[in-house]
């Protein structure tokens, strides 16, 4: 048997890319430097046999910790200024995958759930 544990933040995001479906259709365009809402939710899966002596794996304030200093990079600037790529749902899950899992042990997913226009795009290990 394994636990998953989770751990979210929700958090407005400015994208910054164009969506030229939503403007061929005719749908409501995301305005320069309008934010975007998401949950942000990373996962750490471990099995029975790795409980310590307290009944735990993992310290979740430090997985917390982890989180908000990524969160904050995500809010601080459009996603255009912060990564040297297309920020895609995708591109973005991937590499905060990457960032997270030097640091926290056994991480399964980053998940970046986009409440404003309804998906989800999950990056997940392996």
């Amino acid at each position: 048997m394994s636990f998953v544990v989770e751990v979210e933040r929700r958090l407005t995001v400015r994208q910054g890319l164009s969506s030229p479906i939503r403007s061929r259709r005719g749908l409501t365009l995301i305005g320069p430097g309008e934010g975007v809402d998401i949950v942000v939710r990373v996962a750490v899966t471990f099995a029975d046999d790795q409980l310590n002596e307290d009944g735990r794996f993992l310290d979740t304030d430090a997985l917390t910790e982890e989180l908000d200093t990524q969160c904050a990079i995500l809010t601080a600037r459009p996603w255009t200024e912060t990564f040297p790529f297309r920020p895609t749902f995708e591109l973005v899950a991937r590499e905060l995958f990457g960032r997270l899992a030097e640091r926290v042990p056994q991480l399964t997913h980053v998940e970046l759930a986009d409440e404003s226009f309804g998906s989800r795009t999950r990056y997940t290990a392996g």
